[in-house]
């Protein structure tokens, strides 16, 4: 794990050393292709271990791993997120990947020669034929400037800074965005004795069981539903069985989803306790902030509330816009132009991770890596 040449070539960098970005330095691997992954943060699996404390894997186990190397057997069905940190650790062990941690990578742009330059610094840079983006969707918090949020007298914090709902116990505390994050944490912080919690939400998602009615891991249906190629209809059946499976949730305030798994290519919200929640009245559900007072908010309705703290489960980022200096390869939205694990119109550039859909973006990782180390060991060997 020693630091490149302040001025090195490699065969392909890989800006990230997340799970997207070890599964494809192991599938390069496989193909006899040793990668350089360049990661900022200081040990493997540490943007897991900073997540809250009762985070875990919302998808199975089995459909969880890597390339290469499933996740052991010993772990349990659904996956804390700490001993998901340790699987990363191990994988680079027995892959024996080359990841250089502390190497927040700045830029990556162009260079002659058909090579790309991935400049870590003002002093170190490194040029390769490929360049593999693997820094995820979920890379720099959003929190919204709210008006009046100067004047609010509580804590305000990004969910990516929160731990646990015991440091807001006897508060009452409203969380902001209903994905996975906050409903999550909005289930966190009754249990952990917070006075009053409410959520606020602007758009309505699809909620499903992890196990739908008990049993089934709501994962295996979005994997067998995927390839059948009537997103809508399939969408339509979905809200059908959560009908059944979870109820109306008008009567809790909770409105119908706005938007649909399929057609959205995104997973529904996948219910850990959240529901309970809200059907036992511990929570209550409010209309999206306007702007924050002294102390509390006022909702778009007109409606006003004290509170003590906010928790901002707004997203993220990708910074994709400001580390790429790639003319057309980011959206507007920040996201890759082109698919995961496939070639761009930019030869030698390739993304992994950033494709979110129903069947998990872990189980999409897997998939994807071993395509884009095929794609990599053609274009190389071309």
């Amino acid at each position: 794990m020693r630091p490149t040449d302040p001025s090195s070539e490699a065969q392909v960098v890989i800006v990230g050393a997340g799970a997207a970005g070890l599964s494809a330095g192991a599938a390069l691997k496989r193909e006899g292709i040793d990668p350089i992954l360049l990661e900022k943060d200081h040990r493997i699996g540490e943007s897991w271990a900073r997540r809250y404390e009762r985070l875990q894997l919302h998808t199975v186990r089995r459909f969880s791993g890597l390339a290469h190397h499933p996740i052991p057997r010993t772990y349990p069905r659904y996956v804390p997120k700490d001993m998901f940190a340790t699987y990363l650790q191990e994988y680079v062990e027995v892959f024996q990947l080359r990841v250089e941690l502390n190497r927040p990578v700045q830029t990556v742009r162009p260079h002659s020669d058909g090579l790309w330059e991935t400049v870590v610094d003002e002093a170190e840079r490194v040029l390769s034929p490929v360049v593999v983006i693997a820094t995820g969707r979920y890379n720099e918090p959003i929190l919204p400037s709210w008006p009046g949020m100067e004047r609010f007298a509580g804590r305000v914090v990004h969910s990516s800074r929160y731990a646990s709902g015991r440091g807001f116990a006897g508060q009452a505390v409203l969380v902001v965005g209903i994905g996975n994050s906050g409903a999550e944490i909005a289930a966190d912080l009754v249990e952990q004795g917070a006075s009053r919690v409410a959520i606020a939400v602007r758009t309505p998602p699809p909620i499903m069981p992890r196990d739908l009615f008990g049993t089934v891991p709501v994962q295996l249906l979005g994997i067998a539903l995927t390839p059948i190629p009537a997103p809508r209809l399939l969408d339509r059946a979905g809200a059908a069985m959560r009908r059944v499976a979870i109820g109306d949730l008008r009567k809790y305030g909770l409105d119908k989803a706005k938007w649909g798994p399929f057609t959205a290519r995104r997973p529904a919200v996948i219910d850990v306790g959240f529901l309970e929640k809200l059907k036992g009245l511990e929570l209550t559900v409010r209309p999206d902030v306007e702007r924050l007072t002294t102390r509390g908010a006022v909702f778009s309705d007109g409606s006003e509330e004290e509170f003590d703290a906010v928790v901002a489960a707004t997203g993220f980022d990708s910074g994709l816009a400001r580390l790429l200096d790639v003319p057309d390869a980011v959206s507007d939205a920040g996201r890759p132009r082109f698919r995961s694990g496939r070639p761009t119109s930019h030869l030698g550039l390739y993304f992994i991770g950033f494709d979110e859909t129903v069947r998990g973006v872990l189980f999409e990782a897997n998939r994807d890596s071993k395509r884009l180390a095929r794609s990599i060991r053609r274009y190389l060997h071309g």
